[in-house]
Order: structure tokens, then sequence, then C-alpha cells
């Protein structure tokens, strides 16, 4: 009902929504994300909607008119930041490829009698860690069978929490292992007390492993995966376990049979016969110094370069090189090595004697 003329007083401000804006722009934002195939069992994994809302939006083809109604359907359960931070969380669990994961060990426990299975307590040191830094930031958590996912949006004094570039931390309890990405330089030691504080240890650092597949990172710290033999002498290929890639160059003619055993047996106790983690690249940053004379070498800076192996399976295409003719085997174990040592990034540097600034060859 509008003001009577003259009455002084002015109307007052109706709601335009049960709902802020903000978050159902946010809601929207996410819903558009997906693919129609996941949006029906993301939504009945989130649990905010009932049955009975979702069945008519399996009738819809157009990806906007089908966020605006799953928008329109959070309103009237009046839906609150925390239920689209926990959707987020939903969505990036079943498309964790999306993002760029870094694992961080912990070691050191302390003398505390914390239970690390013990979740509620987990929460409750992880947000007293970080909010007695930073208090404008906001977590939220979600378990998926034992693994603890963590969703943290970082704000300023005068700002707000940026819902839009969060960071995702997934722990696994009774592991000293964290993958984490989306944290920033001036973000980690914040979130590097928050963990420690939480978990019960003294100290964390990067294992130098890095790969978009969640799973494969997780099955390499977890030696998940078909161990390989340690020896080439040890034993041979079982019968029908491992098979020569169907891709090789037509140009190659293997004109010894021997050699061609060979180097199926090399291949196999290299990498095994099972399916091998995902990984995307693997890098390698050189330092060498000058060898010499001493007044030349104290003068000269050492050579640097970064060489980077990309494939979308690498180890796949390790394991595919010599069968295939195009590297000898077995190849150099500095690209084998990579699932056993838990790392993908490499440092080489030569090796200085005590005491004395000429480099060990």
């Amino acid at each position: 009902m509008a003001p009577t003329a003259g009455s002084g007083k002015k109307p007052k401000r109706q709601s335009i929504s049960t709902m802020d804006e903000w978050i159902a722009e946010f809601i929207k934002r996410i819903v558009s994300r997906m693919r129609f195939a996941e949006v029906m069992p993301v939504l009945k994994t989130w649990g905010v909607l009932a049955e009975k809302d979702l069945q008519p939006l399996i009738l819809l083809r157009s990806k906007d008119i089908l966020a605006m109604e799953v928008v329109s359907l959070c309103e009237s359960k009046k839906a609150t930041m925390d239920h689209a931070a926990d959707l987020d969380i939903i969505y990036y669990h079943s498309n964790s490829k999306k993002k760029s994961w870094e694992v961080y060990q912990m070691s050191k426990p302390s003398d505390s009698d914390k239970s690390l299975d013990d979740v509620s307590k987990f929460r409750v040191q992880f947000k007293k860690g970080i909010h007695s830094v930073l208090k404008n930031v906001t977590i939220h958590f979600r378990e998926f069978e034992g693994s603890l996912w963590i969703r943290i949006a970082w704000g300023r004094d005068c700002m707000k929490p940026n819902q839009y570039r969060p960071t995702f931390v997934v722990y696994q309890t009774q592991a000293p292992y964290a993958f984490i990405t989306g944290c920033a330089k001036s973000q980690w030691p914040v979130l590097s007390q928050g963990l420690l504080l939480a978990t019960g240890y003294r100290q964390i650092q990067e294992m130098e492993l890095k790969s978009r597949c969640l799973k494969s990172l997780q099955d390499i710290v977890f030696k998940r995966f078909s161990q390989p033999f340690q020896s080439y002498q040890s034993k041979s290929i079982p019968e029908k376990s491992y098979k020569t890639p169907a891709i090789v160059d037509s140009r190659v003619a293997y004109e010894n049979n021997k050699e061609r055993e060979r180097i199926r047996q090399v291949t196999f106790e290299t990498f095994g016969d099972g399916p091998l983690p995902k990984l995307e690249y693997a890098s390698y940053k050189l330092e060498t110094s000058f060898n010499g004379g001493a007044g030349i070498a104290n003068k000269i800076e050492p050579f640097r370069c970064l060489v980077k192996f990309t494939s979308p399976h690498l180890l796949e295409s390790l394991r595919s090189l010599a069968p295939s003719g195009l590297a000898e085997a077995p190849i150099s174990s500095l690209l084998s090595c990579i699932p056993h040592r838990g790392r993908n990034v490499f440092k080489i540097s030569e090796k200085k004697q005590p005491g004395s600034s000429q480099p060990v060859s």
C-alpha cells in the first residue's frame, strides 16, 4: 500500500527475495558450469532440494532456464551461503580434474593426545588455527568416503571473502598428507598453521608432486598402483599380462626377436603391468657449474636449464617408449622413478665437497 500524500513517511523497503541476491548468482554460476548429465546427481547429493522439487527439472533442456529454476527453488528454501559453499564442494569433488593439485606431507607428530581420526576435533582446531590470524575467512567442510574436503574463502580487513577463488584442501584422516589447490603464497602460512594445529603435526612441506588427477596423486602417496620388480633379473613376464602398446611406428621393424623380448621384460620390470597413476607432466631443473680452472670457475655463473615432459598420460607414454622403438631400454631412472619417488618436479644440481666451492663431478 502506497503512503498517503503529505504524510512525510517513507515506505518500508521490501525484500526482493528470501535469499541474498549474491548467493543466488553464485548458485546459478555453479549450476551453469555443470554438464546436463551431472546436474541431477549433484543436486541429489547436495540434499537441499527434495525429490519432488527435482522432478520437473528433468524435462528442461536449456542450461540457463535450468539454472534459473534451481535458483528459484533455492529461494523458496531460503538457501544460505553455507548451502552454496556445500554445493561448490560437491561440484569440485565430481570435477576435481578442473583444478591443479599439489601434495604436502606432514611430519613430526606432537606429544598431544589428540586423535588424528577425530573429524569433529579436526574441524574445531582447524577453524581455530585460521581464525586466530584472519577473521574474515569462511570455512566449510564435507566428508567423502574417508576424505575430508575443506573449502576456504579468503577475505581482507575491509572486504568480504572472495567465494569465487577459494582454496580447497583434501585431507585423509590417519594419514600425513594434504592435497591442496588454489592457495596463494600469502595464504600459505595461515593455512599451514591451521593444518598443523588440527592434525597434531609440527612440520609440513611440499612433496614436489603435482597433477590435475587427484585420484592418481592419492594412488602414488598411498602406493595404490602396480608395483614393478626391483631387479631386471627377477622374474619373467606372466603370460598375457603385459602387451606391447597398440600404437607402434610402422617404420620400426624388429629384426631381433630376442632383443624385442628383452625390451618387453625390462619395461615390465620397470613399470609393471597394471594401470599407472595419471600425471600430465614432469619437470627437471638443472644447475651445473663450469669445471675448468679454479679462477675461471668462480667467475662464471652456473648453467641453468629447465626440461619439461608433457603428455595427457605421461607414465603410460613413458612405458610405451621402448616397446615402440622410440627409446632404448631401460629408460632413464630420472623418468622411471616418478611414481616410486612420489614426485614429478625435480631439481638436479652437482654436489659440492664440504668446505669447497668446487662441485663434485
